[in-house]
């Protein structure tokens, strides 16, 4: 029987919405309540506990078993923001017959499981360094979690990596002023759990750049998000300075998964002679001591979870270290 509005709920209707599949045994590849809220696979299921059980072939659906349904569906929309239908509590007699809604909310819950309406505290760490250097210098950065699991729950509840670059002090020239400005146009660098979603008002693509300007020649953003890093790094930003004679410089990023650890490593690469301010090279000056860049150097990273107010925190507290240091 076709489940339609005014029908009364069958057990393997009941089963497919819980579930995915009418017998029960559960299959992520249908919408359903269950392959979100629970542990899921793979790019789904945020680990919650309290899944809601199948029912036997012939069973009547109670009035609490189906308010239980209906009210996973209202407590998965409220955390992502997705708008759904306020259903109406049945109590002990009512007739459960079908609402014409309930197709069209769980498949938006399932299609917008990356969703998150808000965020909780950031974890923050940075990388700085001091010393002058010429032409590269790279960090690796690494976010550790209890397990792989809950590394997927962080990004697959609306968790995201955040990275930003600054440099600041040093000598006065045009060399150091071009690589502060490149900092600051790399904006924020994003990571997270899908190429389609929306966390926190602020729409993402897998990684997205945020603020900051466009930058020279050859910059790029990949839309490779959490699911799509493997045991080795890849690419996933650059950007190049837009200023002559410094337009060969950028910055890099780059990411990996490795069992419950996930790692960044930020490379700065200065390809650029410095032909500007002071004049280059400078009488009675040594040349490569212009071409240099000094100052403090930093990568800030974050790691800022979704909110807890409708779910409860299954990815733990992951920690930050830098591995490679500037």
């Amino acid at each position: 029987m076709a489940y339609s509005a005014g029908d009364t709920i069958l057990d393997d209707e009941y089963n497919t919405f819980v579930t995915g599949d009418a017998a029960g045994t559960g299959t992520h590849t249908v919408a359903n309540v269950n392959s979100v809220w629970g542990a899921g696979t793979a790019d789904k299921g945020w680990g919650q506990a309290g899944t809601i059980s199948a029912v036997s072939a012939g069973t009547t659906i109670s009035a609490t078993q189906w308010n239980d349904f209906l009210g996973r569906i209202e407590t998965l929309g409220a955390h992502q923001g997705t708008t759904v239908t306020d259903y109406s509590s049945l109590t002990t007699g009512d007739t459960i017959e079908a609402y014409g809604t309930v197709s069209t909310d769980l498949t938006n819950v399932y299609n917008n499981r990356f969703d998150c309406a808000a965020v909780g505290t950031a974890i923050t760490s940075s990388s700085a360094r001091t010393t002058a250097w010429n032409p590269t210098v790279d960090t690796i950065q690494q976010l550790a979690f209890s397990s792989a699991d809950t590394l997927r729950y962080f990004f697959n509840a609306g968790g995201t990596v955040r990275l930003s670059f600054s440099r600041s002090g040093g000598t006065s020239n045009d060399k150091n002023t071009e690589w502060t400005d490149l900092c600051t146009s790399s904006g924020t660098v994003w990571l997270s759990g899908s190429d389609s979603h929306t966390v926190n008002s602020q729409a993402l693509t897998g990684t997205t750049k945020v603020g900051g300007s466009a930058g020279g020649t050859g910059s790029a953003v990949s839309n490779i998000d959490f699911h799509d890093l493997t045991g080795s790094f890849q690419q996933i930003f650059i950007q190049y300075a837009d200023t002559a004679p410094y337009t060969a410089n950028y910055i890099k990023v780059e990411a990996l998964v490795s069992g419950a650890n996930i790692q960044f490593k930020t490379t700065f690469q200065d390809d650029a002679a410095d032909t500007g301010n002071p004049t280059y090279p400078l009488s009675g000056t040594n040349p490569a001591s212009l071409d240099v860049i000094d100052g403090t150097l930093t990568v800030s990273v974050s790691a800022v979870p979704p909110a807890t107010t409708y779910i409860s925190n299954t990815w733990g507290t992951p920690t930050w270290s830098t591995t490679d240091a500037l």
